[in-house]
């Protein structure tokens, strides 16, 4: 019987024995190493992930591994997570963190398919002891929404629960005597930017009717990054079409300050900035 793991921690990783077939009983030992792929169900691709046990090439170290793991699954029960012509360009390490810079056909993969490759890798190549976290990028740009690093502990799931996870979040909105906070539960995926979740959901507007919307209809998040004590926020150009007042800035704010209180926030529209908070 396969035991399925849904993206588990580095440490309980390697208390666990995953059963897959051809690699029974055999758990990550001496000369061995964990390639993770996606494992099918009923003949189907599912969501969950799966480590295949492989002898250690006699080259040890982040480019075996890498190539291990692009080069795919030896068991057919199995699959590789990556599309075709998803390649790694380069890598370099700074320290524990790994910086991997991917093809562009990487950058092609969303939502789900997008967690769950950046699962496969993060937790292959933090075995290594040399490597305790992850950045990715796209043919050497940032990835938008999700610009961040990641470690074993961001996939911390449950078993069978496709990847996502809850939070519990308040979204600031204008009401009638300035802001007002809205509590909100938001369904991430693995490697999902949290703060970035956030605001999408404060520009899809309140729930309740006593609140008013931060920006008008259709205005989306462009991208999200964080620079120090500085938060980048830029949206379409639908943002100016709103009224102006300074409690849809300071809405945007507020709601990030539950990752970085008092950081400054900066509001940019296709690119260019006009104002910060």
């Amino acid at each position: 019987m396969r035991r399925r793991l849904t993206a588990l921690g580095l440490f309980l990783l390697l208390l666990c024995t995953a059963c897959v077939p051809g690699t029974a009983g055999k758990g990550p030992s001496e000369g061995r190493v964990a390639v993770w792929f996606l494992a099918r169900e009923n003949g189907e691709l599912g969501s969950a992930l799966t480590p295949e046990y492989r002898s250690l090439p006699e080259e040890e170290g982040v480019g075996p591994l890498l190539s291990m793991l692009f080069s795919g699954p030896e068991d057919p029960e199995l699959a590789g997570p990556f599309p075709r012509g998803a390649a790694v360009k380069s890598w370099r390490l700074e320290g524990d963190l790994l910086m991997i810079d991917l093809s562009e056909a990487y950058g092609g993969l969303s939502g789900a398919d997008l967690s769950l490759a950046d699962g496969c890798i993060v937790l292959t190549l933090c075995q290594l002891p040399e490597v305790g976290r992850v950045y990715l990028t796209v043919e050497g740009r940032p990835r938008p929404f999700r610009d961040l690093v990641l470690r074993p502990n961001d996939f911390l799931l449950e078993n069978g629960t496709g990847g996502e996870r809850e939070l519990e979040v308040q979204l600031w909105f204008p009401g009638v005597n300035g802001l007002a906070p809205e509590e909100r539960t938001l369904s991430l995926a693995i490697g999902d930017d949290p703060a970035a979740a956030a605001i999408q959901a404060l520009l899809a507007g309140p729930e309740s009717g006593e609140l008013r919307p931060v920006c008008p209809e259709g205005t989306v998040l462009l991208s999200l990054t964080k620079e120090k004590d500085r938060y980048i926020v830029d949206l379409s150009g639908s943002w100016l079409e709103g009224a102006e007042d300074s409690r849809h800035a300071s809405a945007i704010a507020a709601t990030l300050s539950r990752w970085t209180p008092e950081a400054q926030v900066e509001i940019w529209v296709e690119g260019q900035a006009i104002g910060s908070k």
